[in-house]
């Protein structure tokens, strides 16, 4: 990556596999959305660097394919199917998970889904309702899940992979991705300091773009300099070698600050671009 690049995009990570051994080896580790992109990367280095992997997804024929490719290379992984957005079905498969490994040390929370389109295109699609599940209440109920057994086991760390976009400015045609984001990430800052004080770190990953198949969906950022899946994972590897209760890129803070001192300012160039591009979109229509 460019070195303007990676000042701009990188938090800092962990690029040794050797140092991330010492903090995960012998370790079982459960990563959700581990089928594709920054999931499966983070499966793979986790299982390089020792961790006996636990590996979460819908796609079942993709994800036993990462599981039996990270065992082919010497590792120890599973797989367990399961699609966050039937939150009937997340407790009874923790349970078989708890029962076939009594200990889970490190759940890497990072499934999720992007949507980008106009709030009253989304309706029908039901693009909210979908958000939430994948987004919110499905990574919720897998960690509540999970917590007693964390908490009774001494402790653990559970890592959310965020966004930048969970955190404002409120951008158009992101709102059921950013508020179903901002709206876990809110809830698992409240859930910290719950667990902090029964062993459990919360360490929350607001993560840059990232070129993935979900970035590439809307053909927006294809340009954008980005971070491999590979670079995304050593950021959570970094977030485990040094544990920390928020890991983002350096400027975020200071577009935190911007929302909240100028946010007439910012809603009105949001407008505008939003004007612009629904001008260009109902220009192309036939």
């Amino acid at each position: 990556m460019p070195g303007l690049a990676r000042l701009l995009l990188s938090p800092p990570s962990c690029r040794d596999v050797e140092v991330l051994r010492r903090a995960v080896g012998g370790k079982t580790v459960l990563i959700t959305g581990a089928s594709f992109g920054i999931g499966e990367a983070t499966a793979r280095l986790f299982g390089q660097a020792g961790a006996e992997v636990l590996l979460v997804a819908r796609t079942e024929e993709k994800l036993r394919a990462v599981a039996d490719s990270i065992r082919g290379s010497g590792g120890r992984a599973h797989a367990y199917p399961l699609d966050l957005s039937r939150t009937g079905d997340i407790a009874p498969r923790m349970e078989e998970v708890q029962r076939l490994h009594p200990r889970i040390d490190l759940v890497i929370s990072n499934a999720g889904k992007s949507i980008r389109r106009p709030a009253l295109e989304s309706l029908e699609r039901r693009d909210l309702e979908r958000s939430l599940a994948v987004n919110f209440t499905g990574p919720a109920a897998l960690i509540l899940a999970l917590l007693p057994r964390m908490i009774g086991q001494g402790g653990g760390q559970i890592i959310s992979v965020s966004t930048v976009s969970a955190k404002p400015p409120a951008a158009p045609r992101w709102a059921s991705y950013q508020g179903s984001k901002a709206g876990f990430d809110l809830w698992l800052r409240g859930l910290a300091p719950e667990v902090r004080g029964r062993g459990v770190r919360v360490s929350s990953v607001y993560m840059p773009l990232v070129r993935t198949r979900m970035s590439a969906a809307s053909g927006l950022y294809r340009r954008a300099p980005a971070l491999t899946p590979r670079e995304a994972a050593e950021i959570i590897a970094g977030t485990v070698v040094r544990p920390r209760d928020r890991v983002a890129p350096w400027w975020l803070g200071a577009q935190e600050l911007a929302a909240l001192l100028l946010p007439g300012v910012l809603d009105g160039v949001l407008s505008r671009l939003e004007d612009r591009e629904r001008r260009r979109g109902e220009g192309a229509r036939p």
